[in-house]
């Protein structure tokens, strides 16, 4: 499946929304990206580029949980969910298994409310349709990693 590559024009005269932050430094972090086709991943990889975070890919499920049963910290996945079929529920199921309080973002072609409500009812903390605006996911990234950090930060889990 190929990744349709697309940057938006943004008009000089708008007025935009201030609050969208522009710099990233994730140095500190590493994320795990589930994706089959190489040009969708490169273009993740783009976006991600002056972040800083680490990155490792997995071209399937069963190199996911492989990469996810080593010592290695994952503090995000993201993953195509159109890779596994009808099999949403038990891939997204799979992964939450070996990290339970990772946050995942889906991303898929799939444009309907099922898709969405299927991906988050499975485990999934949000959902991107392909067509990804590259700011949308920086700040969605980085919302769900400050979300994890204050999550981490509590320590629940432990008692």
């Amino acid at each position: 499946m190929l990744m349709h590559l697309s940057y938006n024009y943004i008009n000089p005269n708008l007025i935009t929304n201030n609050n969208i932050k522009m710099n990233f430094n994730w140095q500190s972090k590493t994320l795990l990206i589930i994706e089959d086709d190489y040009a969708s991943y490169l273009f993740l990889k783009e976006v991600l580029l002056n972040t800083e975070i680490k990155i490792i890919r997995a071209i399937s499920l069963k190199q996911a949980i492989e990469n996810l049963t080593l010592n290695i910290k994952i503090d995000m996945v993201i993953m195509n969910i159109n890779i596994y079929g009808d099999n949403i529920h038990k891939s997204i199921s799979e992964v939450k298994r070996y990290c339970a309080y990772t946050p995942i973002i889906a991303i898929t072609d799939q444009d309907s409310i099922d898709a969405k409500s299927d991906c988050i009812q499975a485990g999934c903390d949000t959902f991107i349709y392909r067509h990804i605006d590259r700011f949308q996911l920086l700040n969605t990234i980085d919302e769900l990693l400050d979300k994890s950090n204050i999550l981490n930060s509590l320590d629940f889990r432990s008692g």
